[in-house]
Formats: C-alpha cells, sequence, structure tokens
C-alpha cells in the first residue's frame, strides 16, 4: 500500500470499525464494533461483540477488520484480514463492567479495500426504511413484497420471497441491470415523521438466487442520488452508526 499508515495508528482502542464478511463476494455483510483493546505484537484485536451476535458457528469465507481514515482529504476505507480467536462472555471494561466481546486475529498487510467494502448499514428497529418501488408499473411495498437488509451511500441490499400466496413474486424475475423507481422513508427512532425522503431510480448490480431456499438476495445501485439527498442519506447512516457505537462502548450507560 502506497500510503504511509501503520496498523498500530488505526486500529487502536476506541477506534469505531466495520467487521464485514465476504468482502469480494457477490454478497458481503457489514457490522458496526468498536476496538476494545489491541496487542499488535501478537497481531490480536479485541473489539464488541456487534449486535448481530458473531458465534463459534458462525459461516464465512472471509472476514476483514475495516475502518475509515481521511486521506489527502478524502475519506477511504482501510482494513486487515481477520479471523475470530477468542469468544468472552464477560470481558471486563476499565469501570469492571463486563461485556460480551471477540479476539480477533488479524494478517498484515493494511490494504485499501475496494467499492464493496463500503459501510452498509443493516436495518434495524431503530433505524428503518420504508419504500415503495414500481417495476413493469406496478407498486411493490417493503415488508410485503420485499425487505430491505441494509442500506449504503451506493445503494440497497433487498431481500425478495420467491413467492407471495403461492405466486411468483414478479421482483423475484428481476434481472442484472434491470431499473425501477423508489421511494424510501428514512425512519429514525421514536419519529413518526421520516427524518428524509428519498425518490430516485435503483439498478440492479448483483444477484444471488441462493440466498436460501424460499428468497433471493439483490444488490441494486442508486441512480441520480442529487447531492443533497446524499447528504441526508449520509448523515442517517452516520447517526444510526453512531448510536451503534454508544450502546456498544455502553456510553449511554449511568
Amino acid at each position: 500500500m502506497s500510503h504511509n499508515i501503520s496498523i498500530e495508528d488505526v486500529f487502536a482502542p476506541s477506534t469505531g470499525v466495520e467487521i464485514v464478511f465476504n468482502l469480494n463476494s457477490l454478497n458481503p455483510f457489514t457490522s458496526s464494533s468498536i476496538i476494545y483493546d489491541a496487542d499488535h505484537k501478537k497481531k490480536s484485536i479485541i473489539v464488541a461483540q456487534p449486535n448481530r451476535r458473531i458465534t463459534p458457528s458462525t459461516s464465512f469465507e472471509e472476514m476483514h477488520l475495516t475502518t475509515l481514515l481521511k486521506v489527502d482529504l478524502e475519506k477511504k476505507r482501510f482494513g486487515i484480514k481477520c479471523k475470530p480467536s477468542i469468544f468472552h462472555n464477560d470481558y471486563c471494561l476499565f469501570d469492571n463492567s463486563k461485556v460480551a466481546a471477540i479476539t480477533v486475529e488479524y494478517t498484515p498487510p493494511l490494504l485499501e479495500t475496494n467499492i464493496r467494502s463500503a459501510y452498509r448499514m443493516p436495518i434495524t428497529k431503530d433505524y428503518t426504511v420504508k419504500a415503495k418501488l414500481i417495476f413493469n408499473n406496478n407498486s411493490y411495498y417493503s415488508t410485503k413484497d420485499f425487505f430491505i437488509r441494509d442500506i449504503s451511500i451506493s445503494g440497497l441490499g433487498i431481500i425478495v420471497p420467491i413467492r407471495r400466496n403461492k405466486i411468483i413474486n414478479p421482483l423475484s424475475t428481476l434481472k442484472r441491470h434491470s431499473q425501477a423507481v423508489i421511494g424510501m422513508l428514512l425512519m429514525t427512532p421514536n419519529s413518526k415523521q421520516p427524518f428524509a425522503t428519498i425518490p430516485l431510480k435503483i439498478e440492479v448490480a448483483r444477484l444471488n438466487q441462493n440466498q436460501s431456499e424460499n428468497h433471493i438476495f439483490i444488490g441494486v445501485k442508486f441512480i441520480g442520488l442529487t447531492p443533497d439527498k446524499e447528504g441526508q442519506l449520509n448523515k442517517f447512516i452516520h447517526m444510526a452508526q453512531l448510536d451503534g457505537l454508544r450502546r456498544l462502548s455502553r456510553i449511554d450507560e449511568n
């Protein structure tokens, strides 16, 4: 890597990180965490157990620890390949409180990760996205015809049931490069009004027909996201990420 940045400086205690599974696959998944401690001589880092728990039975082909850095006035994502080695049920923090944590062992070098690793915010009960999708002049609704799994500045991850009431779901017939119109409502905790309303076009960028027996995964990219709407979306994702990190670091506790 050409940037003169050390792993020790990047992955230090209290740094917010994203754990990315299957970074280079068609179906990567990201979970927010925070670093509790690091022993770079042993190439090990202790991170908070994310909201979507990682267990010894969690299946994945590769795992990376990543974070965003500002380099040459531009935000870039860097990561290291790693694997979990110890699962802590009662890791002791500096205030003697005990939390769930994971020790990961990493393998240098530090790499600038590609566009597929851009942060994808998992949809939660607190930060949700409601959406209406129009395809072939027909309207489809989230939670009924499809489910939004995650969102990023560049697109959405959508889970589509293959059938609805024993009838083929038309959305399951989408192909790569298929385009549709979508309207999204970004909802924040305890708010009856949307944080933002974003209408735009989407295009199917990738498909996973083997997501499960009854569902397919569709990754779509945004087309025509205006600067003001991009700013709103970025703020929404950042708010959700900070809220998740606060929960993990126990800042909200008395």
